[in-house]
């Protein structure tokens, strides 16, 4: 199954590599703190997107189209369009180490700009997602 990802996504390191991937080509990436990372990740439940996770800075990426963060402000958010490079993991990585917090499929890379913006703004504001 990984395989059959890394092949539709060249932009996935092998096992054992990390990549710096320059955002605006194959992604764009909004940066968020751990906390409001994972606030988001629950608000989004299975519309979430891939999700980067550094555990040394705490900080969380999303990945969202390719020039989709255009115009992006909300507070305690960095959006990553072109000219920024998104350190990715490989598939698999370890928890201790750059990894995965929602792994990319083939089915499910990019969260939707505006539904991420929407939750996001949900978490900083303590709401959540109620039975969708």
């Amino acid at each position: 199954m990984r395989a059959a990802v890394r092949a539709q996504l060249p932009w996935l390191p092998p096992i054992g590599v990390v990549w710096h991937v320059e955002a605006g080509v194959h992604f764009d990436a909004v940066r968020t703190p751990r906390a409001l990372g994972l606030r988001t990740m629950d608000t989004l439940g299975d519309d979430c997107g891939a999700v980067i996770c550094d555990p040394w800075t705490r900080i969380h990426y999303f990945l969202v189209p390719p020039r989709s963060t255009d115009g992006w402000v909300l507070p305690q958010t960095v959006a990553c369009g072109l000219a920024t490079y998104i350190v990715v993991p490989p598939l698999g990585a370890a928890e201790s180490a750059l990894h995965w917090a929602v792994e990319p499929s083939n089915t499910r890379v990019h969260a939707d700009v505006r539904q991420l913006l929407s939750a996001v703004q949900r978490a900083l504001h303590g709401k959540r997602r109620v039975g969708l």
